[in-house]
């Protein structure tokens, strides 16, 4: 079974030249014709994406930005597309610690992997090329905390992308010139769990 959010190979970034300026009163980052559900709730720009078939074969490094999106927004099983576990102690996380991550880890560490339901934990810990380095979470306050993507500059000849950006924060005024590809959540209230 193919997990929900990994990315197709038929499946492709909205062409660039989708993108415009729109003055809201300032600048910011914005397709040529609207669609429902390209801006989240806090105005962010998300990437659409496009499927050139229905044959495509996953890509197991890579997520669907939809499909992801999707995941952490209603937190569900980023396998199965399904509700995620949740218990007294919170929703279940696979995570590992990243230089970056603070002291606290995994208090208070950001994430861009969408939680699971039970089953496909124990899937993903079987099957997965880096499993050894999952712990196990239950997270009582997984926060929305904010996207990734690639950042965009205003020229003269309009936007250009500058580069990818690792993670930013929601509020950030940058945020106007980003087109999101992943959503981020902010752990808090963490508990380490065994494997359910």
């Amino acid at each position: 079974m193919t997990p929900f959010v990994v990315a197709l190979d038929d499946e492709r970034a909205g062409p660039e030249e989708d993108l415009t300026i729109q003055f809201t009163p300032t600048p910011r980052l914005a397709y040529r014709v609207p669609q429902p559900g390209d801006r989240d709730r806090g105005g962010v720009l998300w990437a659409r994406v496009e499927r050139t078939s229905r044959r495509g074969k996953p890509i197991y490094d890579a997520m669907n930005s939809e499909r992801q999106r999707e995941c952490m927004y209603d937190l569900l099983c980023q396998v199965c597309g399904e509700p995620a576990s949740r218990n007294a102690y919170g929703w279940l996380f696979l995570d590992w610690l990243m230089p970056l991550d603070p002291p606290t880890w995994p208090e208070g560490s950001l994430t861009n992997m969408p939680p699971l339901c039970e089953k496909d934990a124990r899937v993903a810990v079987e099957q997965c090329p880096h499993s050894d380095r999952f712990v196990p979470l239950r997270v009582k306050l997984p926060r929305l905390w904010g996207v990734s993507g690639v950042h965009y500059r205003l020229t003269k000849d309009g936007w250009q992308a500058d580069a990818s950006i690792p993670w930013i924060k929601y509020g950030d005024e940058s945020l106007d010139a980003v087109l999101a590809s992943q959503l981020i959540r902010e752990l808090c209230k963490v508990t380490v769990v065994d494997m359910p």
